[in-house]
């Protein structure tokens, strides 16, 4: 019976049509190149911080103020008519109020608030963008080495502390007068970025260590260690790639500290002489006559504040944007 049965299949097969195999199926063929592509877009720290920054809102206003900025502090002092940044010998623009001749009035000696604005605020920033440079040049060497070699704690802690404890306001203005009576003869500019940077780059230190302590212990770095690979060496190719997102943000947070730092001791007379042009002498001026003309305060004021909000926008935005957890 069985044998029967193993008949009667192989007949049924013997009988049913022939597949052809080339047509049933298809040969695929295996290629190392397409098997390794990688069809996501490779990741890219830097686009991707450009593109969240990019998209904040905060990040397009600081921008477009920036631009309007720069543009204004670049251009417009190429086109100050002779005279409106001089006193007025003639005495016909004294205190005179915002008009179309004058857009943002004049001050008690004649001057053109507008284009005196604009060179103002070009000689404060340029000031401030040197002193932010020094700071956080020597800010982040310090930083890095005091976190990396801990015998350093208990001398630049000292440092630290003993400097904080002073209100940085009260402490340039300190060193102005010293700088003032020990070298009459130097340059006010150079005067006010030593006393902005003597010791404003201690805070910037600080910051960079406690950052440089949570990651100098990594695999990486203790494989680097383990290795004999030189301390500068790790702090330069290990530790400072990865600072530079820090490193970006405290800049754009500590440029408008350093311009607020630069108004408030010319404003107290500290910083430049009355005779220069700048936001600080510009307050200082409108704040003695702001009863009767109000406009010598406000122009500068209103000035200042932008400057300073738009470059906090921008710091902020910055720091959203360096965040990895905020890409993808």
């Amino acid at each position: 019976m069985l044998s029967a049965k193993l008949a009667e299949d192989f007949s049924r097969k013997a009988s049913s049509p022939v597949y052809d195999e080339d047509k049933m199926f298809r040969r695929v063929e295996l290629s190392t190149e397409e098997s390794e592509h990688i069809a996501a877009e490779p990741y890219s720290y830097w686009k991707s911080v450009f593109r969240v920054f990019i998209k904040k809102p905060s990040a397009i206003i600081g921008l477009s103020v920036l631009f309007i900025l720069l543009f204004g502090m670049i251009v417009i002092p190429f086109f100050t008519p002779a005279g409106y940044l001089e006193p007025d010998v003639t005495l016909t623009r004294l205190n005179l109020p915002p008009s179309w001749e004058h857009l943002f009035g004049t001050t008690n000696d004649g001057v053109d608030l507008f284009f005196a604005c604009w060179a103002g605020l070009r000689k404060s920033l340029i000031l401030a963008l040197i002193s932010t440079v020094i700071n956080i040049v020597l800010g982040t060497l310090v930083g890095l080495a005091w976190g990396f070699f801990r015998k350093l704690d208990p001398i630049l802690i000292e440092i630290y502390n003993l400097i904080s404890n002073i209100p940085s306001l009260l402490l340039y203005m300190l060193l102005g007068m010293v700088f003032a009576i020990a070298f009459p003869s130097m340059s006010a500019e150079v005067k006010l970025v030593i006393c902005l940077t003597l010791f404003g780059w201690i805070g910037v230190a600080l910051f960079i260590r406690n950052f440089t302590l949570i990651i100098t212990n990594r695999e990486y770095n203790v494989a680097s260690k383990t290795l004999g690979t030189p301390a500068f060496r790790i702090m330069l190719r290990n530790l400072l790639p990865f600072l530079s997102g820090l490193i970006i943000t405290e800049i754009s947070l500590t440029i408008p500290g350093m311009i607020s730092s630069e108004v408030s001791m010319s404003y107290f007379g500290f910083g430049l002489p009355s005779t220069e042009i700048s936001v600080g002498v510009l307050l200082d001026n409108g704040r003695r006559y702001f009863d009767q003309h109000p406009w010598q305060l406000l122009a500068p004021a209103f000035t200042l504040a932008a400057v300073i909000f738009t470059f906090y926008l921008l710091g902020l935005a910055l720091s959203d944007a360096l965040d990895p957890k905020k890409h993808r």
